[in-house]
């Protein structure tokens, strides 16, 4: 019907359905045009912690393999999310009982990721886009004041709060900054990264396992507890890999979600490379990967202006 879209609900970063990360997916055919309320509307209505508008392609679209998508909180539009972008890709390549498609790019407002298939973690591949910025000292003479602040991109931007143990992980229950700024607390950052989310990103770092891959522990508090973060897993993961101050691949699994019930698995892999000035590093590429299952489908009505 002209007034309904369809939508499917996934659980991401995770093969096993009513953990991990849920998103939901709208998907707008080319006749329908939403506006920015209407979208932002829907978002409200699903309360997840994002929710994705895929726009079917147009033919330039299909041409060039590029799949179009809007990323929404209950609050605002975002420019990059890691689970919405894993799960949908993980739903456009057919991992979800769904046709495959000839999609090798997501198009957000971010910028193009290049996605694929990863059939180690029977999922899927995510070329991040990133613009790492370590900001400087934003929130000094806070309590929190000391630890690292990091964007992955402008306007996803986390407060990376090292604990020393699982015990200490497990005490952290709120925001940093408190819920009630999430929004706001952008303001602090560095000139040209001030608009988005500040979201306070809890770890432990369990050392490197047999297999070379750094395993660490996490929570995300923003406005509220989210149980898988891709896009503070790719910031936290880059700021590690440029401590290290050389140049190399460095491989993560993160865990995240497992105080709520809903544990997820994210992996990421960082390329660091040499500055062309020769005046210390950089991040290259991050690659971030994951998983996702089907948990619902069904049809909406389409909000009013």
């Amino acid at each position: 019907m002209a007034n309904q879209l369809s939508f499917l609900t996934l659980d991401v970063f995770t093969n096993t359905r009513y953990t991990g990360n849920p998103l939901a997916i709208v998907k707008v055919p080319r006749t329908v045009t939403l506006s920015q309320t209407q979208k932002q509307r829907i978002a409200r209505e699903f309360n997840l912690s994002e929710t994705v508008i895929l726009h079917e392609q147009t033919e330039d679209d299909e041409a060039n393999g590029v799949a179009r998508i809007d990323i929404f909180t209950s609050y605002a539009e975002i420019p990059f999310a890691g689970h919405p972008t894993v799960g949908t890709s993980n739903y456009l390549l057919g991992l979800l009982g769904t046709p495959s498609t000839n999609v090798r790019t997501l198009s957000t407002k971010s910028g193009l990721l290049d996605i694929k298939l990863n059939p180690a973690i029977d999922g899927v591949q995510i070329s991040v886009a990133h613009n790492v910025r370590i900001h400087a000292n934003p929130f000094q003479g806070e309590h929190y004041g000391h630890y690292p602040v990091v964007s992955i991109v402008k306007g996803m931007t986390f407060v990376l709060a090292q604990q020393p143990s699982l015990e200490e992980l497990g005490l952290q229950t709120k925001s940093l900054l408190g819920a009630e700024n999430t929004k706001t607390a952008f303001k602090a950052l560095d000139e040209g990264y001030r608009a988005g989310l500040v979201i306070s990103y809890f770890f432990v770092d369990l050392g490197v396992n047999d297999d070379g891959v750094r395993d660490l522990r996490t929570r995300s508090h923003g406005s509220r507890e989210d149980p898988a973060t891709g896009s503070a897993a790719s910031a936290l993961t880059s700021y590690l890999s440029l401590q290290k101050g050389t140049p190399g691949r460095y491989s993560y699994r993160i865990i995240q979600g497992v105080e709520m019930g809903q544990k997820s698995q994210i992996f990421v892999n960082v390329g660091v490379k040499e500055k062309a000035s020769g005046d210390g590093v950089e991040i290259e590429e991050v690659l971030l990967s994951g998983s996702a299952v089907l948990t619902m489908q069904g049809s909406l009505q389409i909000p009013d202006e």
